[in-house]
This record gives C-alpha cells, sequence and structure tokens, in this order.
C-alpha cells in the first residue's frame, strides 16, 4: 500500500491542546501513509509540515488540538475522501509525534480508499489555501 500525497494545506490551531497553547496557522506540506498492517485494517498516517513554520520545540506539539485535526479532516476531504474514511483518523499516542510531522491513527475504512485516491491523486497538488 503506497499513499504519499504533495499537499499544500492550511490547518490551524486553536492552543487547546495537552503540548500546546499556540494559535497558529500550520501549512502541511505531505501527507503519507507510512504504514499499514498485514490485515489492512490499521495504519499510520503522517501529515508533515515544515519546521521554520511550527517549531516543535518553542511552539510545542500539534497533537491533540482539537482544531488542528478538525482542519486537517476538512483538507482531506478536497483529495476525495469520504466522511467514513475521513472519520476512521485519530491522533496517534505522543510518542510518534516528530519534529516535522504530525502522527495519527487510520483505520480500515481509511486505508481501503487509499490505493484507489492514489493513483487518482498521482502526481496532482492538492491546494486548499
Amino acid at each position: 500500500m503506497n499513499f504519499d500525497q504533495k499537499v499544500n494545506f492550511v490547518t490551524n490551531t486553536s492552543g487547546d491542546g495537552f503540548w500546546s497553547d499556540k494559535v497558529k496557522t500550520v501549512r502541511i506540506t505531505r501527507v503519507e501513509l507510512a504504514y499499514v498492517d498485514d490485515d489492512l485494517g490499521f495504519g499510520e498516517l503522517r501529515a508533515y509540515f515544515d519546521p521554520a513554520e511550527w517549531d516543535v520545540d518553542n511552539d510545542g506539539l500539534i497533537y491533540t488540538d482539537s482544531a488542528w485535526m478538525v482542519s486537517f479532516m476538512n483538507c482531506m476531504s478536497t483529495l476525495g475522501f469520504s466522511d467514513t474514511a475521513i472519520d476512521d483518523i485519530s491522533y496517534s499516542e505522543q510518542g510518534m509525534q516528530e519534529v516535522d510531522y504530525v502522527s495519527m491513527d487510520v483505520g480500515e475504512n481509511f486505508v481501503k480508499e487509499c490505493e484507489a485516491l492514489y493513483r487518482w491523486t498521482i502526481n496532482r497538488e492538492a491546494v486548499n489555501g
């Protein structure tokens, strides 16, 4: 399973996360399905951002920010994912977060849509902002 998409998503934080109180715009440049289990029922989705725009050392982790997840899910709909697939996205654990991406868990509904959508979106850049 391969889903690695260049994007130009504009997301926003509300500052209500456990790890950050920053209210900022965060541009997402790439979305990657980095891992899928053998049963195609679970995976890790990564949303990459520019560390110069969101500096984890100064801004904290985006992890658990409610507004960011809502805005990210809205952006994912521009790639053609159904509401059912998008509802299958949630933050992964704190230890999975990195300095240049937000790590999320995805379930079977999301994983099922990735392959077909990847073929459709390959070499296209999704823009929402």
